[in-house]
Protein backbone atom coordinates (compact mmCIF):
# COMPACT_ATOMS: atom_id res chain seq x y z
CA UNK A 1 0.00 0.00 0.00
CA UNK A 2 1.52 3.37 -0.83
CA UNK A 3 0.77 6.55 0.21
CA UNK A 4 1.92 10.21 -0.73
CA UNK A 5 0.87 12.80 2.05
CA UNK A 6 0.50 16.21 0.87
CA UNK A 7 -0.48 19.87 2.64
CA UNK A 8 -2.81 22.53 0.71
CA UNK A 9 -1.37 25.44 2.10
CA UNK A 10 -4.51 27.26 3.73
CA UNK A 11 -7.22 25.58 1.93
CA UNK A 12 -9.82 25.32 4.81
CA UNK A 13 -10.69 29.07 5.95
CA UNK A 14 -7.09 29.64 6.04
CA UNK A 15 -6.24 26.15 8.23
CA UNK A 16 -4.06 23.66 6.61
CA UNK A 17 -5.26 20.65 4.32
CA UNK A 18 -3.44 17.14 5.16
CA UNK A 19 -4.75 14.41 2.44
CA UNK A 20 -3.41 10.65 1.63
CA UNK A 21 -3.22 10.37 -2.09
CA UNK A 22 -5.40 13.13 -2.51
CA UNK A 23 -8.06 11.97 -0.09
CA UNK A 24 -8.88 13.94 3.00
CA UNK A 25 -10.10 12.24 5.84
CA UNK A 26 -13.99 13.45 6.42
CA UNK A 27 -16.08 12.86 9.73
CA UNK A 28 -19.10 12.72 8.04
CA UNK A 29 -18.51 9.92 5.86
CA UNK A 30 -15.71 8.44 8.09
CA UNK A 31 -13.54 8.21 5.01
CA UNK A 32 -10.86 6.73 3.82
CA UNK A 33 -11.29 3.64 5.14
CA UNK A 34 -9.16 0.44 4.48
CA UNK A 35 -9.87 -2.93 5.03
CA UNK A 36 -7.25 -5.25 5.44
CA UNK A 37 -7.12 -9.06 6.11
CA UNK A 38 -6.61 -10.41 8.77
CA UNK A 39 -3.32 -12.52 9.56
CA UNK A 40 -1.67 -10.86 6.06
CA UNK A 41 1.41 -9.17 6.64
CA UNK A 42 1.50 -5.33 4.92
CA UNK A 43 3.74 -3.52 2.98
CA UNK A 44 2.87 0.50 3.92
CA UNK A 45 5.39 2.97 2.02
CA UNK A 46 5.10 6.89 2.47
CA UNK A 47 6.24 9.67 0.88
CA UNK A 48 5.81 13.09 2.31
CA UNK A 49 5.74 15.90 -0.47
CA UNK A 50 5.73 18.54 2.37
CA UNK A 51 8.37 20.07 4.44
CA UNK A 52 6.43 19.11 7.90
CA UNK A 53 7.88 16.13 9.89
CA UNK A 54 5.22 13.56 10.59
CA UNK A 55 4.92 11.34 13.31
CA UNK A 56 3.23 8.54 11.87
CA UNK A 57 1.23 6.32 14.49
CA UNK A 58 -0.67 2.87 13.96
CA UNK A 59 -2.52 2.02 16.80
CA UNK A 60 -3.23 -1.68 18.18
CA UNK A 61 -0.46 -3.27 15.97
CA UNK A 62 3.57 -2.61 15.99
CA UNK A 63 5.44 -2.75 12.97
CA UNK A 64 8.92 -3.24 11.50
CA UNK A 65 10.85 -0.62 9.35
CA UNK A 66 12.68 -1.75 6.37
CA UNK A 67 13.46 1.42 4.86
CA UNK A 68 13.85 4.90 5.46
CA UNK A 69 15.50 8.13 4.02
CA UNK A 70 16.36 5.76 1.11
CA UNK A 71 18.35 3.42 3.70
CA UNK A 72 17.15 -0.17 4.67
CA UNK A 73 16.60 -1.22 8.14
CA UNK A 74 15.60 -4.68 9.89
CA UNK A 75 14.45 -5.26 13.45
CA UNK A 76 13.28 -2.11 14.04
CA UNK A 77 10.28 -2.39 15.68
CA UNK A 78 8.05 0.59 16.55
CA UNK A 79 4.60 1.74 16.76
CA UNK A 80 5.26 5.74 15.82
CA UNK A 81 7.84 6.43 13.50
CA UNK A 82 9.02 10.42 12.41
CA UNK A 83 8.86 10.76 8.40
CA UNK A 84 11.10 13.70 7.57
CA UNK A 85 9.93 16.34 5.43
CA UNK A 86 10.63 15.34 1.92
CA UNK A 87 11.59 11.72 2.94
CA UNK A 88 10.23 8.63 2.34
CA UNK A 89 9.97 4.97 4.37
CA UNK A 90 8.41 1.74 4.69
CA UNK A 91 7.14 -0.43 6.66
CA UNK A 92 5.20 -4.03 7.50
CA UNK A 93 3.16 -5.15 9.85
CA UNK A 94 0.85 -8.07 10.47
CA UNK A 95 -2.91 -7.38 10.69
CA UNK A 96 -3.87 -9.31 13.62
CA UNK A 97 -5.32 -7.40 15.88
CA UNK A 98 -9.14 -7.40 14.46
CA UNK A 99 -11.21 -4.81 14.19
CA UNK A 100 -10.91 -0.83 13.44
CA UNK A 101 -7.91 0.82 14.07
CA UNK A 102 -6.94 4.09 14.00
CA UNK A 103 -3.54 5.42 12.16
CA UNK A 104 -2.34 9.11 12.32
CA UNK A 105 -0.14 11.95 12.78
CA UNK A 106 0.81 12.90 15.78
CA UNK A 107 1.74 16.46 14.80
CA UNK A 108 -0.53 18.62 16.71
CA UNK A 109 -1.81 21.08 13.75
CA UNK A 110 -2.54 18.08 11.54
CA UNK A 111 -4.16 16.31 14.38
CA UNK A 112 -6.51 19.46 15.52
CA UNK A 113 -7.23 20.99 12.17
CA UNK A 114 -10.86 21.73 11.44
CA UNK A 115 -13.02 18.71 10.24
CA UNK A 116 -9.68 16.18 11.62
CA UNK A 117 -8.05 16.01 7.81
CA UNK A 118 -6.08 12.66 8.56
CA UNK A 119 -2.16 12.08 7.88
Amino acid sequence: MEFTIVKHNGALNGFNQWTLNSEAFSMQTMKPVYTLHQGRRYRLKFRNASDDIHPLHLHRHGFELTRIAGRPTAGVLKDVVMLGGFQELEFDFIADNPGLTLFHCHQHDIAQAPAKPGT
